[in-house]
């Protein structure tokens, strides 16, 4: 039996390995049309680099679809060579062979969790870059940041947990002053903070050093730090990566809701990465029953069902943003399908061929 396994996997590996490239450069070649369309910086370099940052994004959305195609082929491929019947004869389910093959989906639900977490936060930043500068278009300027250190000037460097910089406030702030043999001789903490045209700091306290035998500590509940700073300018120097991964969205997430920011779009985002995750796995067993099918309609159904799938998972993600629904409620579709699955799983039969 492993043998047969080890080469109903190949078929399937090759199967993927021709559906996805291909699904890809589809994918990529229709927004390369568009992209060149609308570009106001025809360098062919940065279009290529952009093309191939674009490559992990693509792959992630394309290779539950491919998938099920893959499924599907080799079910097709298993009737008409009628290589299905010698195994049937043998003693072999098509449940049995189908809960042995449902390794094969879970395996790549792990390249997708490996890609997500891994190559598409930083081919997604460098793409977004890209994308920039062939069409000229100014950089969006960020809504928020945190934990992050700032050069004021030479010898002073603020640091803080959370900033909005739309309102110009932010939370946990810390400024840490140098004399010019660079020995610290101040460090000034505050709860909460605003940039105006000098620092605003609430709730804090103030160390300064004069020696290593004189050192000062005195509390505030309100101190100006007189700096003069501008917040445009402060908005170059602040890196801020948008969140891609599952890991990047939680911590966002959890930062938000500590400083009193929405977190709802970070929560909805997360969860509906975590569902197009486990989509391979979800799709092949959902689907399983129906490739084995050869009735006309069958193909109409899958597709049907397919585009369902991403456009109520889609959906799903935007009312829970909102607060319409729990976070967790995109999980509905899953288990929807999942259920689908169970009922026609239970009802697959040799007759089906």
């Amino acid at each position: 039996m492993k043998i047969l396994y080890r080469y109903l996997y190949k078929k399937l590996t090759v199967y993927l390995l021709i559906l996805v490239p291909s699904f890809s450069f589809v994918a990529i070649l229709a927004e390369l049309i568009e992209l060149l369309r609308k570009a106001k910086n025809l360098d062919f370099t940065a279009i290529l680099l952009y093309t191939a940052y674009q490559t992990p994004e693509k792959i992630y959305y394309i290779l539950p679809v491919s998938m099920v195609v893959a499924f599907f082929l080799l079910a097709k491929d298993l009737i008409n060579s009628r290589e299905i019947y010698p195994i049937l004869l043998n003693g072999l389910s098509l449940k049995k062979i189908g809960l042995s093959l449902f390794i094969f989906p879970a395996f790549v639900s792990g390249i997708q969790l490996l890609n997500l977490e891994f190559l598409m936060p930083e081919a997604k930043k460098n793409a977004e870059q890209i994308y920039q500068i062939i069409k000229k278009k100014p950089k969006a300027e960020p809504l928020i940041a945190y934990n992050s250190w700032v050069t004021i000037n030479k010898r002073t460097f603020l640091y803080f947990s959370f900033f909005d910089l739309r309102k110009k406030e932010g939370k946990g702030l810390i400024i840490l002053r140098y004399d010019k043999d660079f020995n610290p001789v101040m460090r000034i903490e505050g709860e909460s903070f605003r940039i105006d045209k000098n620092i605003s700091i609430k709730k804090g306290k103030v160390i300064t050093i004069n020696s290593l035998s004189q050192i000062n500590l005195k509390k505030f509940s309100s101190f100006i730090f007189p700096e003069k700073i501008d917040v445009e300018n402060l908005k170059k120097l602040i890196k801020v990566k948008k969140p891609v991964s599952i890991k990047q969205l939680y911590r966002s997430a959890k930062i938000a809701e500590k400083f009193g920011y929405p977190s709802a779009y970070y929560w909805s985002k997360m969860y509906s990465k975590l569902s197009t995750v486990i989509a391979p796995l979800i799709l092949s067993f959902s689907f399983y029953p129906f490739i084995w099918s050869r009735r006309k309609y069958t193909v109409v159904l899958m597709a049907f069902l397919l585009l369902g799938y991403w456009y109520s998972i889609a959906f799903l993600s935007t009312i829970a943003q909102s607060n319409v629904i729990p976070f967790y409620g995109i999980f509905t579709v899953d288990i929807i399908y999942i259920m689908i699955g169970l009922i026609f799983y239970k009802k697959l039969k040799f007759s089906e061929l």
